[in-house]
């Protein structure tokens, strides 16, 4: 795979854990506010983003039982979920960059200019 692919995920957490253990990445969203998800290292690590705004986060949580569960969680917790395939040897940051891009031009959402920051952690 030389480019990035883009689909709807369903909101469902077990299919969360299957996609990221095999090397996907899963974005989560809620109204205005984006979760990339990575599984990468023996850990979950995880950036988040509000289209617009300078800068974002990131953070990295071992995959122990509580962490896992909060992952899972995540589905039930977001408006939308998404699955990103792309090349491993592309540049993370663009990556998440190009998946947003594709999600806010697919799907826009509603009332976006309404929608505050949202914290999912």
């Amino acid at each position: 795979m030389d480019d990035i692919s883009l689909d709807l995920l369903p909101k469902d957490g077990e299919r969360v854990l299957k996609e990221l253990a095999e090397g996907n990445m899963v974005v989560a969203r809620s109204k205005n506010s984006f979760l990339y998800i990575i599984d990468m290292d023996g850990q979950f690590h995880m950036f988040m983003h509000t289209p617009g705004a300078p800068g974002g986060g990131q953070r990295q949580f071992v995959k122990d039982e509580k962490n896992t569960a909060m992952v899972k969680k995540t589905a039930d917790l977001s408006d939308a979920m998404y699955l990103v395939g792309y090349d491993k040897s592309l540049n993370l940051y663009g990556v998440m960059y190009s998946a947003e891009e594709g999600i806010l031009s697919m799907f826009p959402g509603e009332d976006r200019d309404d929608d505050g920051m949202i914290d999912f952690l």
